[in-house]
């Protein structure tokens, strides 16, 4: 599993008071955004929500203000309140300044965040999770997939070039990965995704995000992080690959991977996307220039320069 939770409980959050084992507890579930899939319980008092660092619910959202919105708990009923923010906040689609809040009411809050308040008993809570925490989980390495990668994407890139933070890119790939499949079968391949995806995500930092992009083709978030310091961190991935054979059929197999990495701020029109396309390129030119290496992407450099 990885360092980055999704299982968010009331001994993690001081603001959510103790209730009795089995009472229904009130949450609300980020549906789309930063922090898709995470739950957070809500207090019998009042719960804040914004990017804020003292925000109950800290959501880093384009768009979000500091203390954004907030949920209170009055007579048995919870309340949804805007909190003076800029952009303002939306229950089912309505703009509102004070809503009572009803199972399955979606709350939209800056530009992409939406969560949906619900009610969970403790067995309910527990399926859940699970439910969400699998939805965001590729089936068969246990890492992030690529619909939660694109959703966290865009918004650090947000995040990075609202506040001026270095952000960076790692693509990556098994070499010859087509050729395993062909000689050891489909299940042996399966076994090499599990194997790496399990060696690389216990080298990642806690706020970096590894997901599996597709296939054989894995990505990693390195958040406030320059070029220099996510190629060290590419190179430290391809010697954790290559410095240890992987066990196919009762033989040792050697397999390097080829990696390409990207910067935010070497960008000439910076996007989630033009970030996922320059990293592919120096990816593909760590292919052409003989595999098992770390290629930086460089605008100024012939084979890069269209991205």
């Amino acid at each position: 599993m990885s360092k980055t939770t999704l299982v968010l409980d009331s001994e993690d959050l001081p603001h959510v008071t103790k209730r009795e084992s089995g009472a229904r507890r009130a949450f609300v579930v980020v549906l789309a955004g930063d922090r898709m899939g995470e739950m957070f319980p809500l207090n019998e008092g009042r719960t804040s929500i914004g990017r804020g660092l003292h925000a109950d619910v800290r959501i880093n959202d384009e768009g979000i203000s500091r203390s954004h919105a907030q949920v209170e708990h009055e007579d048995g009923h919870y309340y949804l309140s805007d909190a003076g923010s800029t952009n303002g906040t939306f229950a089912n689609g309505e703009r509102v300044d004070r809503y009572p809040l009803k199972e399955g009411d979606k709350i939209q809050i800056g530009a992409s965040s939406v969560l949906r308040f619900t009610y969970h008993d403790d067995i309910d809570e527990d399926f859940q999770r699970s439910l969400y925490e699998s939805a965001l989980r590729d089936r068969l390495t246990g890492v992030f997939n690529r619909g939660y990668f694109n959703n966290r994407l865009e918004s650090d890139v947000a995040f990075a070039l609202r506040h001026g933070k270095p952000l960076s890119l790692v693509i990556f790939d098994i070499d010859f990965f087509k050729q395993i499949n062909d000689d050891y079968g489909h299940a042996a391949g399966d076994a090499v995704l599990r194997d790496l995806a399990e060696r690389v995500q216990g080298t990642t930092r806690s706020e970096d995000i590894f997901a599996r992009y597709g296939g054989e083709e894995f990505v990693l978030i390195c958040r406030d992080v320059d070029a220099l310091r996510a190629s060290r961190a590419a190179n430290r991935i391809k010697e954790l690959v290559s410095g240890k054979p992987f066990r196919l059929a009762g033989r040792d197999i050697e397999i390097s991977v080829s990696l390409g990495v990207s910067d935010l701020s070497m960008l000439l029109e910076p996007s989630a996307q033009a970030l996922v396309e320059a990293a592919d390129s120096a990816l593909y030119a760590a292919k052409r220039n003989g595999r098992n290496r770390v290629e930086i992407y460089d605008p100024e450099s012939e084979p890069t320069r269209l991205v």
